[in-house]
């Protein structure tokens, strides 16, 4: 080896050593490239996980604080009227015979507490008895009723005339017909409760819109395709309003048939306790009815709700509104 050798030899070897390891190559730095890039996403992560608990956290402030506001303006004019009760009454404004005081309510019903069991059962078991075979009939009747134009024509003008007719007033016929008895009585509230609902669905089928049932006919539908598409949708939320509007009908014409020609129930419990002028035992009894009627429209509710879901509250207050108009 020359001189010269030696000598490029000995510059290029501490050049080497000063330039440290070789270069990473893309393979290998790769890793760090995307640790550098998730680093802020998870940062980012970490410092949104206590802003969406707040987000949660401040959702469920203003649902408890809409909720106690519901509640409230709900329990104001109750509250205001038992206050103005418990003034009129104990301050001896109004005699006790007409407005006993919530003590007396209290006495009386702690009275009949023996008779209540056996009237309850009775009341309840015939009104659920002939509102469930009213709901029947007066719910096949409305769908057959959608089904069919010629059943429309030929029992439309009775139902006309069944409607302004008060169904109390065939009371009497029902006594002579039938005598006295739990049958009679059922058979009242089923005849009320089908005439209510069968009347509502046929003006709800009159009031289907047209256009919607061309435009299904020109696209080429079957009549069962617009039956089941169109007028069953349209109807629905008009027959569950009557439903909830029979379900109270239920309740008063048990109280008529059991004033008439009844030997047990509420309504006989209410009659004897008139016979007596016991005024705070009548307002047990209408209690305890206000109370059975809002248990049963708060089941209706629950059941109605996944039912008719797809529609607007505009539409399902329309509907109820119908329901109460029209009966």
């Amino acid at each position: 080896m020359t001189a010269a050798a030696v000598t490029a030899a000995a510059t290029t070897a501490p050049a080497a050593a000063s330039a440290g390891p070789p270069a990473a190559t893309a393979a290998t730095a790769l890793p760090v490239t995307e640790a550098r890039r998730t680093a802020p996403t998870l940062a980012a992560a970490d410092a949104s996980r206590p802003a969406g608990a707040e987000v949660a956290a401040s959702r469920i402030g203003r649902a408890a604080r809409r909720l106690a506001r519901r509640v409230a303006i709900r329990s104001l004019v109750p509250a205001l009227l038992v206050a103005a009760w418990c003034a009129v009454s104990y301050g001896g404004l109004v005699r006790a015979i007409y407005l006993p005081t919530p003590s007396a309510l209290w006495s009386a019903f702690v009275d009949m507490r023996a008779a209540l069991p056996g009237a309850l059962v009775t009341s309840v078991g015939m009104t659920l008895t002939g509102y469930g075979l009213g709901l029947v009939l007066g719910v096949g009747m409305g769908l057959v009723f959608a089904y069919s134009r010629m059943l429309r024509d030929l029992f439309g003008g009775v139902l006309d005339f069944i409607r302004p007719a008060p169904v109390f007033a065939l009371i009497p016929l029902f006594l002579l017909w039938f005598g006295i008895g739990r049958g009679p009585q059922i058979a009242l509230i089923t005849m009320g409760t089908s005439v209510v609902l069968s009347v509502t669905t046929l003006d709800a089928v009159r009031n289907v819109s047209p256009t919607h049932i061309r435009a299904a006919a020109t696209m080429g539908a079957s009549r069962r395709a617009i039956y089941r598409t169109i007028v069953v949708p349209s109807i629905f939320p008009h027959l569950l309003g009557a439903v909830r509007f029979s379900a109270v009908a239920a309740w008063g014409l048990d109280v008529a048939a059991e004033l008439i020609g009844s030997q047990n129930g509420l309504g006989y419990l209410m009659m004897t306790r008139e016979q007596y002028i016991d005024t705070a035992g009548i307002l047990v009894v209408v209690v305890l009815y206000g109370l059975l009627a809002t248990v049963l429209d708060r089941v209706i509710v629950l059941v109605e709700r996944p039912l008719t879901g797809w529609t607007t509250r505009e539409q399902q207050s329309a509907a109820a509104d119908a329901a109460f108009r029209g009966n």
